[in-house]
């Protein structure tokens, strides 16, 4: 079908023109085809990675935005969020008012409105924006959950209580749901009362292989041939120091092949980034950089958001070669290239080396073959001998992808979300809440077990032994810490945890920081670090050098080590350890380091208002300083100076040590005297600022 054809507005035809899209994919098509466009019926869109998904979903938002109603648009990662925003952001032309939201998840803070025509958003800052600010979304026309297949991971409640929310809020709306091909899309549809496209289409082509052989050998063969023919590579490993060794070993061959002077130049400059990206650059940063010179980069979530973008970006511009991965970046952001290999199809996990799901091969090899740039798209995975080569024909370029189930019936998450219900009014009897959660694709798939019901019950019984909810008559109304742990997004067992300890610490004569940050990572939301058996000796030995600063002691429970080691990391980013400290010490690479900080600072901020709520006035004053600390790693004698804006950690030290310990020192002190210290122009602007 020409775009032409399609029976959406002359504006947005003209955009998609512009931008080269004169013609409809198939499922696109069938899209059109289907009727959903006019009768609003709900639809189940379930097909490879690259086929259109994208585009079939603006079609329509914007037959949506034609109605006079608005978009939401729903993806599980901030970073596929925000490739989203700048996608969107295109519609500006047209008139239309393109919004991001994630990050900050208390819901006390959100405006009492919100203007847009299209709003992106993570799943969990959609949810939280739902439980205080439903009015957000009454004009609300069609809700598109992208990537819905994650249903089946730890992620995946969010995403049915969303649509089972919206559908009870806005009876309405149209859902367009996302999914790559599953193998019981006709289960989701019916789950949605939804019409359902399923198609196994590509723009590209895609061959499938398995090799045998030596796997370093093989990938030097493909790298070589691909990068000397104009293509580009994405090679899938299992673990960031596979990605780091591939990546450096690579680079060392494609070094030997010429490069056009204006590319090298152009490497250099994204190696200079990649290196200012931390102050100083880490031992990691180092290595990318210097593979990056040489065409190739490793990626993984140890890195910074900084490195990922500038490794991201040079690869959709073609000037780095080949990317080495870990499987996180399958499901992030869209980056293909003409050819796949996957090195690892094997990842520990469970303590041991298991075979990844088929749905997740089909994720990785989806990336293979650039739509518009390649005829054929290859992917190729790597077999140590030919039974293992036979095995995985087999089960995975011949085999279906695994259905989906749901990941909603477990009693910590059925808890989180019955308090928001609660909390948000959503539903106040034992009756309403079994009725919304059958509502959910976790009642579709076991309603009607007994257990269901009783993993419900359980559940309120715990909220109400905590004082977070109460019983009126037959009514379930939240208490007045319940509504606050509702709007902050985090888990009632994390606030549970939380409470006791803050009573204990309010009593103390002292606030031990470390024993703070043990009892930050005692919670749900913050994934601890793992402990090796070498390991545990020396932490004890370094646990009993250091009772007095903790709240409790390990023998209290079985994850105390693993705790203890994550808040140690965290003690000494405040005590002001740099990236590359924290990273020979502990092994932590900066991007981990970073994921772990936000959510330690977003705990500290939430203790911090429990804190307000329970009256612990102490415990405020000094959650709130851990918080600041968390935030810039310092010690608590800096937190004056890095509140002023263009001063971080590295100049507050060295003003610090010359001196100037608040920012009156800084307004009376003169530009040149300041100048050896930050340079002039940071002298300047922070004098203005200051006046």
């Amino acid at each position: 079908m020409l775009i032409d054809e399609a029976p959406i507005a002359e504006g947005f035809i003209d955009l998609l023109k512009s931008e080269g899209i004169t013609e409809l994919y198939p499922p696109q098509k069938e899209l059109i085809e289907s009727g959903i466009l006019d009768d609003g019926k709900n639809l189940v869109l379930s097909t490879p990675t690259a086929s259109g998904k994208t585009l079939a979903a603006e079609i329509v938002m914007i037959k949506s935005l034609e109605r006079g109603k608005n978009a939401v648009y729903v993806v599980p990662l901030r970073a596929l969020a925000y490739e989203k925003f700048l996608e969107f952001r295109r519609y500006e032309k047209l008139g239309h008012k393109i919004r991001l939201e994630i990050g900050d998840m208390d819901s006390s803070k959100y405006k009492r409105m919100l203007d847009f025509d299209i709003l992106v958003t993570t799943a969990e800052k959609c949810d939280s924006i739902l439980r205080s600010r439903p009015e957000w979304f009454r004009e609300i026309g069609i809700l598109v959950m992208d990537e819905i297949h994650l249903i089946n991971t730890d992620r995946g409640p969010v995403y049915e209580i969303l649509i089972s929310k919206f559908q009870r809020l806005f009876p309405e709306i149209q859902i367009l749901a996302l999914s790559a091909t599953i193998g019981n899309p006709d289960e989701l549809a019916d789950w949605l009362n939804a019409k359902l496209i399923r198609s196994e289409w590509r723009p590209v082509k895609l061959t499938e292989k398995v090799k045998v052989g030596d796997k370093f050998e093989e990938l030097k063969r493909i790298t070589n041939k691909e990068v000397a023919d104009g293509g580009q590579i994405l090679i899938f490993v299992s673990s960031k120091r596979g990605a780091e060794s591939v990546a450096e070993k690579l680079g060392e061959e494609l070094r030997l092949i010429r490069k056009r002077a204006n590319e090298l130049n152009e490497l250099r400059n994204i190696q200079k980034e990649i290196l200012s990206a931390l102050n100083p650059p880490t031992r990691q940063c180092k290595r990318l950089a210097s593979c990056v010179v040489n065409g190739t980069a490793f990626h993984h979530s140890g890195l910074v958001n900084k490195q990922r973008t500038l490794i991201e970006n040079s690869f959709k511009k073609g000037l780095i070669k080949v990317i080495i991965a870990t499987p996180t970046l399958a499901a992030g952001v869209n980056l293909p290239s003409r050819t796949v290999v996957i090195r690892d199809i094997k990842r520990y996990e469970h303590g041991r080396m298991t075979y990844i799901p088929v749905l997740e091969y089909k994720q990785q090899v989806g990336r293979a073959g650039r739509p518009r740039y390649d005829k054929i798209g290859n992917a190729i995975t790597l077999a140590k001998t030919d039974n293992e080569r036979d095995f995985l024909m087999e089960r995975y370029i011949l085999g279906e992808p695994e259905p989906i189930y749901s990941r909603l019936g477990v009693i910590p998450v059925l808890r989180f979300h019955i308090l928001a219900s609660i909390a948000s009014n959503f539903a106040n009897t034992e009756e309403s809440l079994l009725k919304f959660f059958r509502s959910t694709f976790f009642g579709y798939q076991y309603g009607s077990e007994e257990r269901f019901q009783d993993l419900i019950l359980d559940s309120i019984d715990e909220l109400k032994n905590w004082n977070f909810i109460w019983f009126r008559d037959k009514f379930l109304l939240p208490t007045k810490i319940g509504v606050r742990i509702s709007e902050l997004y985090i888990d009632p067992q994390t606030a549970h945890n939380y409470i006791s300890l803050l009573k204990k610490v309010e009593s103390m004569k002292w606030f031990p920081s470390l024993g703070l940050l043990e009892m930050l990572c005692d919670s749900l939301e913050m994934p601890l670090l793992w402990v090796n058996r070498w390991e545990e000796q020396k932490l004890l030995a370094e646990i009993e050098s250091v009772e007095d600063e903790l709240l409790r002691l390990p023998e209290e429970d079985s994850n105390f080590l693993e705790r203890f080691k994550t808040a140690r990391v965290f003690y000494d980013w405040i005590d002001e350890y740099s990236e590359e400290d924290i990273l020979r010490k502990h092994r932590v690479t900066p991007g981990l380091l970073n994921q772990k900080l936000q959510i330690a600072e977003w705990l500290a901020y939430s203790a911090s208002e429990i804190s307000k709520i329970l009256g612990l006035n102490r415990s405020v004053k000094e959650l709130k300083k851990l918080e600041m600390r968390i935030r810039h790693g310092v010690k608590e004698e800096l937190i004056p100076l890095v509140m002023i804006k263009g001063i971080g950690r590295v100049r507050a030290r060295r003003l610090w040590n010359a001196g100037f310990k608040k920012p009156g020192d800084l307004k009376n002190a003169s530009v040149r005297r300041l100048t050896p210290l930050l340079g002039e122009r940071t002298a300047e602007k922070i004098k203005m600022e200051l006046e």
